[in-house]
């Protein structure tokens, strides 16, 4: 699990029965952990991404971002990313890993706005460039997490 004082934390529930995203999410995790320090806010110091990943037990009804939640006392602000069973089961690595940036950029993008549209100062421009960073990393390299 990734401590909670990284700035951005990449959570994941599955159903178990996924094989092919675990390392992928490892490695991204990883990524984020170093290259996206913080703080991007004085209001808020983890974004905390919770990836709802489909499988056999449990399909999850929805892609994108749902559930956008922010905690004023503990500072930290909180969404659902769906990454369903058909976005990983029958494609390489590379449509996986593919997907699965575009889904945390989505997520950081969406926390962005709500935190925009409360009207809390939020250095975007720094996450996105950071992230950005981290991205162009993960889609470029060989997966490096065992």
């Amino acid at each position: 699990m990734t401590p909670a004082s990284d700035t951005i934390t990449l959570g994941m529930q599955t159903s178990g029965d996924d094989n092919r995203t675990d390392k992928h999410v490892l490695e991204l995790r990883k990524l984020l952990a170093i290259y996206c320090k913080g703080p991007y806010s004085d209001a808020i110091i983890n974004f905390a991404l919770i990836l709802r990943i489909g499988g056999n037990m449990q399909e999850f009804d929805f892609e994108g971002c749902e559930r956008i939640r922010r905690n004023h006392n503990q500072k930290y602000i909180t969404v659902d990313l769906g990454f369903p069973s058909h976005r990983w089961r029958g494609v390489s690595d590379e449509q996986i890993r593919k997907y699965l940036a575009e889904l945390v950029e989505t997520g950081l993008l969406s926390c962005i706005n709500r935190l925009q549209r409360d009207k809390t100062q939020v250095q975007a421009s720094k996450l996105m460039s950071d992230f950005g960073f981290v991205k162009k990393m993960f889609l470029n390299l060989k997966i490096i997490v065992k």
